[in-house]
């Protein structure tokens, strides 16, 4: 490894206990996402969906990750830090998902305008649990600023995010059903969150790491 490489990662332990937090928080909230859609008890190409194998697969995905970042990260530093902020991207991706899914199974409601509130809720707490692993761990090293301004720069730059994600995903979820009918209303909220999820995850880090955290 060279000595710029290294300098750009963090100790191996830290890295391995993170992705292994991150992989049971994506756990948690992936299992209520699945309860919503009564997805655990069925069967895909002959495996049984069931929570341990939820639990077990994404702590084992994200450690397996997370190695493979630290060594792309040996030859292009770059590839370490997309990676990683793809794990935290994608634990944000399932706050939202999941947070949607329990409001969803809370009042019954998964369209109109209960969606979008929903994907307003979700989004602030998936935005806030985003700000601490980007800031404490993703883009750790970088330029030090005074931390109501990083705050600030933040919080601008996620409300763009917010409004790319909840436009997006309004969108799909009013025009689908109308679109390609076949598909109940609670399913097209679930794809339409994906799709504003991983649309706002691509702008964020482009936003984060050339202006927010300064990395």
């Amino acid at each position: 490894m060279s000595v710029s490489s290294a300098k750009t990662m963090s100790p191996v332990k830290v890295d391995l206990f993170a992705s292994a937090l991150v992989g049971i928080m994506a756990s948690l909230f992936a299992t209520i996402a699945l309860v919503n859609l009564d997805l655990f008890g069925k069967s895909f190409k002959g495996v049984e969906l069931t929570v341990p194998l939820v639990f077990i697969g994404f702590i084992v995905l994200c450690i397996a990750g997370m190695v493979v970042a630290r060594i792309g990260g040996r030859i292009l530093p770059i590839v370490y830090k997309f990676l990683k902020f793809g794990e935290a991207g994608g634990l944000n991706w399932l706050v939202d998902l999941g947070i949607v899914n329990l409001l969803i199974f809370m009042t019954g409601f998964s369209a109109g305008i209960y969606f979008a509130i929903f994907k307003g809720v979700s989004f602030i707490a998936a935005s806030t649990n985003s700000f601490f692993w980007n800031k404490y761990w993703v883009f750790t090293g970088g330029k030090k600023q005074d931390e109501k301004k990083e705050i600030g720069k933040f919080a601008i730059a996620t409300t763009m995010g917010m409004a790319v994600n909840i436009a997006i995903a309004s969108a799909i979820a009013y025009f689908g059903p109308h679109i390609l009918s076949g598909i109940i209303d609670k399913s097209w909220a679930n794809i339409a969150t994906i799709i504003g999820s991983l649309t706002a995850m691509i702008f964020n880090f482009v936003i984060y790491k050339i202006w927010v955290f300064k990395n």
